[in-house]
């Protein structure tokens, strides 16, 4: 499998130290990182070189970092967004959860707090990067004749669940998150497709990839 390109982090605050500081911890996490004053150029940036991730300041000069939020939502809904702000607030943080942000971070954090919210967005990233992967080995293999077709959305989501449940070790709140759905519908879905419990002789992946004929 070819290796994937790194992750991309654009960190928005009108503090040069702040922008320095996430520079630094994205830098460690091995992101590709760069960084913007404002809104405007964090959307014109954003027009050329499309990051994954976006850390942005939630009080800024002549707009705020809930306006890029919804505006980055409109225009590249798959990009995850994390606000953070000095003046946290309950309503500050449910109006950013509202509009689709991944994580809302209050100032003054530890690096350790920002490295936990930065690693769980790149977890979801990833989870992306692999789904889609995989989608398109399974229609290879398909079209190759060395497998069944899985072009049925429903046996695609529950291959989906049972990754994510692997990948964070059965942790049914973090497991929500990367799948960006709310709790109800997270154990609706637990419950249609038995995560949790082995899987049933029928409903087995086949190991039989593009390349591995079976038998």
């Amino acid at each position: 499998m070819p290796e994937m390109p790194p992750i991309r982090l654009l960190i928005v605050d009108d503090h040069l130290s702040i922008r320095q500081m996430c520079v630094l911890v994205g830098e460690k996490m091995g992101l590709e990182c760069r960084e913007a004053e404002n809104v405007e150029a964090a959307l014109e940036g954003m027009e050329q070189n499309l990051p994954d991730l976006l850390l942005a300041d939630l009080v800024m000069d002549r707009s705020t970092g809930l306006d890029l939020l919804a505006e980055v939502k409109r225009r590249w809904p798959l990009t995850e967004v994390a606000l953070m702000s000095a003046y946290g607030s309950i309503e500050s943080a449910v109006q950013a959860m509202r509009l689709g942000a991944y994580d809302f971070v209050v100032k003054p954090f530890r690096v350790e707090d920002l490295q936990r919210v930065l690693l769980h967005m790149v977890e979801k990233v990833r989870l992306m990067r692999e789904n889609e992967s995989l989608r398109s080995r399974l229609l290879g293999g398909a079209q190759m004749g060395f497998m069944p077709a899985c072009t049925d959305l429903e046996e695609l989501e529950r291959l989906t669940m049972r990754q994510v449940f692997d990948q964070v070790g059965g942790d049914k709140e973090r497991a929500r998150k990367l799948l960006g759905i709310s709790r109800a519908t997270l154990y609706r879905k637990i419950k249609r497709y038995g995560i949790g419990t082995p899987p049933a002789a029928g409903n087995a992946v086949p190991g039989t990839l593009a390349g591995q004929r079976s038998g």
